[in-house]
């Protein structure tokens, strides 16, 4: 009796060379994640009303403000450090740079151009002010924990996890706390970063298994 053997795929199905599902999941949850919050806290009276209440509750005044002024890390060292990175990692790894080097400037672009464009109608601010959604700081500071995640080795990535979110978050309670954003403009800048580690995760393609 002859017995018929399965050929053995090997890892071709484990390594996947255009992992897109993943990426572009990530991708359109920033997007929409944004479009939703933007909506939500910029063009409705209630929204606008709760996130300006919540930075007002926040926000710190005299002395403690300046000393909470003192400690805000400065975007464009983070921004630099993280273009750094990306430069690094192209004499190791071509894809893993490029990565770095396509999502850290789009992020922080993004935060400074869609400020800019966005417009914010005056619904319940007690004064005029400019839009200022999405937050360019909070953004520096994801671009370095975004670069710091995808350089790292695999073994190394938890903790490259923990400093980015420790540095993202105590920039992201500053420019609340010192009366420089609301909080729906840092969390729209997290949403951006969401979307961008989906399009860095697309450029380096199947090395994000290492």
């Amino acid at each position: 009796m002859t017995t018929r053997t399965t050929p053995d795929p090997g890892p071709l199905l484990v390594d996947d060379p255009s992992p897109v599902g993943w990426p572009t999941g990530l991708m359109l949850l920033g997007g929409l994640g944004f479009v939703s919050v933007y909506v939500v806290a910029v063009l409705s009276t209630r929204g606008q009303s709760l996130d300006t209440g919540l930075m007002e509750a926040a926000t710190v005044t005299g002395d403690r403000h300046d000393l909470l002024s003192s400690l805000l890390p400065d975007p464009y060292l983070l921004l630099g450090v993280a273009l750094g990175l990306g430069a690094l990692a192209l004499l190791r790894d071509l894809r893993t740079g490029l990565a770095v080097l396509v999502a850290v400037p789009l992020l922080v672009a993004s935060t400074q151009v869609l400020k800019d464009v966005l417009p914010r109608p005056h619904l319940a601010d007690p004064w005029a002010m400019a839009n200022s959604l999405p937050s360019g700081h909070t953004g520096a500071a994801l671009a370095l924990a975004l670069a710091l995640v995808l350089v790292s080795p695999r073994r190394l990535r938890p903790l490259a996890a923990v400093v980015g979110t420790g540095v993202s978050a105590w920039m992201g309670a500053l420019v609340v706390m010192l009366g420089y954003h609301r909080p729906s403009d840092v969390l729209a800048s997290m949403l951006l970063a969401v979307g961008a580690g989906g399009l860095a995760l697309l450029v380096r393609g199947s090395r994000a298994a290492r």
